[in-house]
């Protein structure tokens, strides 16, 4: 029987495809770190079931190519899918794809990390060490202690619940927003509080951000949002830079308005980050690799890849993110 084709818009490890290659086709880039362009994808397409998009933007162009050449479906390599436009694929019936579970663990730890490594200024110690710099005051008020700190977190998900676990082993109290609040059981299992989004602001020592990103929630923290903050607090995203008002972070962080942040995600990545949060020695930022290990990064293809498989071979995955689909099929 003919083999079924994935395409792949960047290059991954063998041993992702080893397990699959039985019964499925790959083809991708010949060398890591190079993105398929949109015109060679488009080209390619008619020749392929399935598409695994990778570092790559899905707008109704190659959605409208897909279901021209019969494609089943587009996975996302990712737990956020807003690089594909899922809800023009779910109007016209086709199936969308993440890689939710995988991510999990990995981004939890970055979340935590930054927290951590924010509240006690740890980037801002390293680079004065390495400019041979020794600021090592008897008392000071640049650093906050984390033990016993309250700890918000803004997106109760699968991450965001791994991050209070690892937070209260820090010793932090952690509050919690959702825009759907978690069953009582579920605070009690997790020892957390649900606080409304102002309260919680105005309550946390830290915020942590782990909410998806939809057009809705764009700069769903901004100046004013800043404002409600303790001017004690730090802010850390590990979400989505598009949750953010770059900008207002930065006059915040310049002006006082808030005493630190942790940055993996920024507006406009990878083009530019805000030159002024550059020059701040208030912010600690990594680039965008919180699920950066060779253990998430392969368990995600294998749930991209497992999950367009199963779907070939008539089956709903559970990373279906628009199972709408499926309901007039």
């Amino acid at each position: 029987m003919e083999k079924k084709k994935l395409l792949l818009t960047k290059w991954i490890p063998e041993a992702c495809l080893a397990p699959y290659e039985d019964r499925y086709e790959f083809t991708m880039p010949d060398v890591p770190d190079v993105t398929m362009s949109e015109e060679k994808v488009l080209e390619l397409l008619p020749q392929y079931d399935a598409l695994f998009a990778i570092d790559f933007t899905a707008g109704k162009n190659v959605i409208d190519a897909c279901l021209a050449h019969g494609v089943k479906a587009i996975a996302n390599y990712g737990v956020g899918y807003d690089r594909i436009d899922w809800k023009y694929a779910t109007e016209v019936g086709l199936p969308i794809l993440n890689t939710p579970t995988s991510v999990t663990e990995a981004t939890a730890e970055l979340g935590a990390t930054l927290i951590f490594a924010t509240m006690r200024g740890v980037a801002r110690y390293d680079r004065q060490v390495r400019q041979k710099e020794w600021i090592a005051p008897l008392f000071s008020d640049l650093n906050t202690m984390i033990a016993g700190s309250t700890l918000g977190i803004v997106g109760f998900g699968r991450i965001g619940k791994r991050v209070c676990r690892k937070a209260q082993g820090m010793g932090m109290k952690v509050v919690y927003f959702d825009q759907y609040r978690a069953k009582p059981e579920v605070e009690q299992e997790y020892d957390v509080t649900y606080l409304p989004f102002d309260e919680l602001l105005a309550t946390a020592d830290c915020i942590s951000l782990h909410a998806p990103y939809f057009p809705e929630n764009h700069h769903m923290f901004n100046a004013e949002t800043f404002r409600k903050m303790k001017p004690t607090a730090y802010f850390v995203n590990t979400a989505r830079g598009k949750l953010v008002d770059e900008d207002a972070l930065y006059h915040a962080l310049k002006d006082g308005v808030i005493k630190g942040a942790g940055l993996d995600v920024f507006e406009t990545e990878p083009n530019a980050v805000h030159p002024g949060l550059l020059e701040l020695d208030n912010v600690t930022m990594t680039p965008h690799i919180a699920s950066l290990t060779m253990r998430s990064r392969m368990a995600m293809a294998d749930e991209g890849i497992s999950g367009m498989t199963a779907l070939l071979e008539g089956r709903i995955p559970p990373n279906v993110v628009n199972p709408s689909v499926f309901e007039t099929k």
